[in-house]
């Protein structure tokens, strides 16, 4: 894909042209990138703006635009592929949703989800994660809520890019939740509707997708997998066998040697 530098950009510091007048909206990354302009190549700063957080990015030729990312998966966008590693994570660590403290004394803070919940440490780094944090409720508003995550989830994969989530960590804890008493408030409902749409989705993978070769290449390569391991396991077995012997017959000489010093 080529790149060009926006009209309303100058193209060296010395060229006086007057700017265009600003679009209406944030200037997101996928905003920027739509026009198939140049990627960045060096963060110079970080701040807040109209529209939450925001990052002056130097770009090719040295002219510079501020990028808007009102949201936490802003930061993951591919715009900043050709950023330096250090600047990436500044810039991904700017816009991570605050640490809450509670009375408790635990620290925590929002994950790539509304309903997934990181708890920190004391500085800030990773203990734990809730992968189906929601609240208990009865069964029918419980299902209400199941159907949000689930949208949710699916419009963040369709999205392609943001924060990393495990999601078999939140399909297992739907799974806990939906079994959770019916007769209280619980997550039973929560769970059992985020767990329909598992279902459906894959209802839906059957019906409209090449699941055959798919799933014909995934069994393949879990063979070479498994056969692969096998022999390293045979290997690894035999080189203890042979330093196990190696051992004894070492001790064994020691032996003699030191009966027949005496």
């Amino acid at each position: 894909m080529a790149y060009f530098i926006p009209a309303d950009t100058p193209l060296n510091p010395t060229e006086a042209r007057a700017p265009a007048a600003p679009a209406a909206g944030p200037w997101t990354p996928a905003r920027h990138i739509a026009e198939g302009v140049t990627k960045p190549t060096r963060l110079l700063a970080l701040g807040t703006g109209e529209y939450g957080k925001t990052a002056l990015l130097e770009f090719p030729g040295g002219w510079q635009r501020t990028i808007d990312l009102p949201t936490e998966a802003d930061a993951w966008h591919p715009l900043f592929s050709e950023l330096p590693q250090a600047d990436v994570q500044r810039l991904r660590k700017h816009v991570a949703h605050p640490i809450i403290r509670h009375p408790d004394g635990t620290r925590t803070r929002r994950g790539a989800l509304s309903f997934v919940t990181e708890e920190v440490g004391p500085a800030g780094g990773y203990k734990a994660e809730r992968c189906f944090d929601v609240p208990q409720e009865d069964f029918y508003s419980g299902c209400v809520t199941g159907y949000r995550c689930a949208a949710e989830l699916l419009e963040v994969l369709a999205r392609g890019y943001g924060p990393h989530i495990i999601k078999q960590h939140v399909i297992k804890e739907a799974l806990q939740a939906s079994d959770e008493p019916y007769s209280k408030p619980s997550r039973r409902g929560a769970g059992s509707a985020f767990m329909e749409i598992v279902g459906e989705a894959l209802t839906f993978m059957a019906r409209h997708s090449l699941h055959g070769q798919y799933m014909a290449a995934k069994i393949a390569e879990a063979e070479r997998l498994q056969a692969t391991m096998a022999e390293l396991d045979a290997k690894e077995k035999a080189a203890f066998v042979e330093r196990m012997k190696a051992a004894r017959l070492s001790k064994a000489q020691r032996r003699v040697s030191t009966t027949a010093q005496h």
